[in-house]
């Protein structure tokens, strides 16, 4: 009876066991939730301030009663930039306003006419001189004798003989002596006048000023002032000038190498004529006399066929100019740029 009284109390102790595990359990788990629950909740209310720090109130405008009314700001346009304009705004200047910053630039210069014009008056004068001595000796005191045919062949003799005369003398006139380019606003009054009578309503950076000489000598050029487009050139000067001074390649532009080589060979061609004058100094004389007989029979004959001259339009006007020597700007570089080249209006 003991011996099943142990056993059944074993029993009830195996049996009672369990639910003692259990509350050991959740004994033991309650410290562990508690402190979770309590950081939980700790987080959550530090959380909870930022959250509400955080976030902008809303803010209720006061209106006052009699505030005025704010004008409503109208929108102002956004300028458009054009591309085309900035790229004009920054264009490089033109040849002509460059050289009307620099001021008076001188374009060309003719050589000397003096052998020339002394030849066309020493001719116009004998020409003038025989046509007054024969018409004085044949029409006005004709001699005794005389057959009936004379004086009239004498007259056609004293026609032509005038004309040549004519021809002598009037070549010495139209000749450009200068062209110079003047700023515009260098420009005095009067010739600002003149220069808008030709010009009309265009406008241009430089004037063109043309000195010409007189049929009289010892007189003052004539001066006259124009736009460049009414300054219009047979043909380019370029050539022109570009073969007076014996360069090969003056049809192309020359490079940078090429340049200096020419300079060069200049300066070693007058060192080496200075050397042979040098040598020979005692000829000397006898040379630059050649030379000036070679210049006086040169003016001789260009008195007659005016050889070297070209035609040159200066408004309404015909012009010559000398190229077959004198100077231009750049080897007439600078002529072919500012002034038109109309080879067909100097044909008349």
């Amino acid at each position: 009876m003991a011996f099943l009284f142990r056993r059944s109390r074993q029993g009830f102790l195996l049996l009672a066991r369990p639910p003692a595990t259990c509350e050991r359990a959740v004994l033991q788990a309650q410290p562990v939730l508690r402190v979770h629950f309590s950081s939980s909740s700790r987080l959550f209310q530090q959380a909870a301030p930022r959250a509400a720090k955080g976030a902008p109130k809303p803010s209720t405008p006061k209106l006052l009663k009699n505030a005025p009314a704010k004008p409503t700001p109208t929108p102002t346009p956004t300028p458009v930039v054009n591309p085309g304009a900035a790229r004009t705004a920054v264009r490089p200047p033109s040849y002509a306003e460059q050289l009307a910053l620099k001021g008076r630039t001188l374009l060309y210069e003719a050589p000397s006419h003096f052998w020339y014009r002394v030849s066309s008056y020493a001719s116009g004068a004998f020409c003038i001189s025989y046509t007054v001595y024969q018409y004085w000796d044949i029409y006005l005191s004709p001699h005794e004798g005389l057959s009936w045919w004379i004086p009239h062949a004498m007259g056609l003799v004293c026609v032509f003989m005038a004309s040549m005369g004519a021809y002598f003398i009037m070549g010495t006139g139209r000749i450009v002596r200068s062209i110079e380019a003047v700023p515009a606003a260098s420009v005095t009054n009067k010739l600002a006048a003149i220069a808008k009578q030709h010009a009309g309503q265009e406008t241009s950076p430089i004037y063109i000023e043309v000195a010409m000489r007189r049929i009289v000598p010892f007189l003052p050029s004539r001066k006259t002032v124009l736009p460049p487009h009414e300054v219009q050139l047979p043909f380019r000067m370029y050539g022109v000038f570009g073969m007076l001074g014996h360069d090969a390649a003056a049809q192309r532009p020359l490079s940078m190498v090429e340049r200096v080589r020419a300079e060069r060979a200049a300066r070693e061609a007058k060192a080496l004529a200075r050397k042979e004058t040098m040598d020979h100094i005692l000829t000397a004389p006898f040379r630059d006399a050649a030379k000036a007989f070679r210049g006086a029979w040169d003016g001789v004959v260009r008195s007659f066929n005016r050889e070297g001259f070209a035609k040159i339009r200066l408004g309404n006007q015909t012009y010559k100019i000398d190229v077959s020597g004198g100077w231009a700007l750049d080897q007439g570089r600078a002529l072919d740029r500012l002034l038109p080249i109309r080879p067909n209006a100097l044909k008349d």
